[in-house]
C-alpha cells in the first residue's frame, strides 16, 4: 500500500489486503513508491554483504486469489516513470 493509502492493490481479496495493511511484520509482498507491487523472492548472499539486500520480482497475480493485478507493460511504464 503506497504511504497515503491510496494503493490500488488488495481490491481482489481479503488475505492480500490484510497483507498490505498489516504493519504487525514487515511484509515479503509490498507495493513501492512507484505503485509496482513486489514480492520479495530471496537474499543477495547475506555472507558478502554488509547489509543483506532483498531480490524482489513484479507480481502479476494474487498469489492468494489469482486475479491478475498487473501486467508487465504497466510495471515498464511505472518503472520507467
Amino acid at each position: 500500500m503506497s504511504a497515503d493509502g491510496t494503493g490500488k492493490f488488495g481490491g481482489c481479496c481479503e488475505v492480500l489486503k490484510d497483507v498490505l495493511e498489516s504493519e504487525e511484520f514487515e511484509p515479503l509482498i509490498a507495493e513501492d513508491d512507484d505503485g509496482i507491487l513486489y514480492m520479495s523472492i530471496g537474499m543477495v548472499d547475506p555472507e558478502k554483504e554488509e547489509d543483506p539486500n532483498m531480490v524482489d520480482h513484479p507480481v502479476f497475480f494474487c498469489p492468494f486469489c489469482g486475479t491478475k493485478v498487473q501486467t508487465p507493460e504497466e510495471v515498464d511504464a511505472k518503472a520507467k516513470a
